[in-house]
């Protein structure tokens, strides 16, 4: 019986320390797949971003939104639009002249910030546009008397426009839109 109780207490423990081993083993083996599902879920819920580093990420936005900007500060520095815009019957040729003109200038200098974004080319054709626009608003007051009414001055800047179509702003236009398709 002495014996017995020794073989007997020695499988009791081996079997104990099989079942503890098996149980440990399968949990390693859960924890592992959990682990492995865990991260291979993570892997694919991230988006894939071999093409555009985190830099341009962030930077494309603000890119698009100077363009965006530049583009509405062109169109509303066309003279016939700013016509529209600063126009009141109260003025004379005189002082749509000046408004004319200081509107062209406080828009661009707000705007002055997003050459940053911009190639050197496109900076340059908005430059000119600008210029072209004031140049035409100056030559059309050129013509007119500075105290008659501002309509006058109004149709000196439409004949002007109307001969000129705006080239530079027009050509500024349809770069900085190209320029913009590229980066989409």
């Amino acid at each position: 019986m002495d014996n017995f109780f020794w073989t007997t207490l020695i499988i009791d423990i081996i079997h104990a320390f099989m079942i503890i081993c098996l149980g440990s083993l399968a949990s390693w083996l859960l924890i592992t797949y959990y682990f492995s599902q865990k991260n291979r879920y993570r892997k694919a819920a991230t988006p894939v971003s071999t093409d555009i580093s985190e830099s341009k990420r962030i930077i494309l936005p603000l890119r698009l939104q100077a363009y965006e900007r530049i583009v509405l500060y062109l169109e509303r520095i066309q003279p016939v639009n700013l016509v529209l815009r600063i126009q009141r019957s109260e003025m004379n040729s005189q002082e749509l002249q000046l408004a004319l003109v200081r509107t062209i200038r406080e828009e661009f200098d707000y705007n002055l910030s997003q050459q940053v974004y911009m190639s050197s080319t496109a900076w340059e054709m908005i430059k000119n546009a600008r210029e072209e626009s004031v140049s035409i608003i100056n030559r059309a007051s050129a013509q007119s008397d500075p105290r008659e009414s501002s309509s006058v001055l109004v149709r000196a800047i439409f004949d002007i426009s109307l001969e000129n179509e705006n080239m530079a702003t027009a050509a500024a236009l349809n770069y900085v839109k190209d320029e913009a398709r590229l980066l989409m």
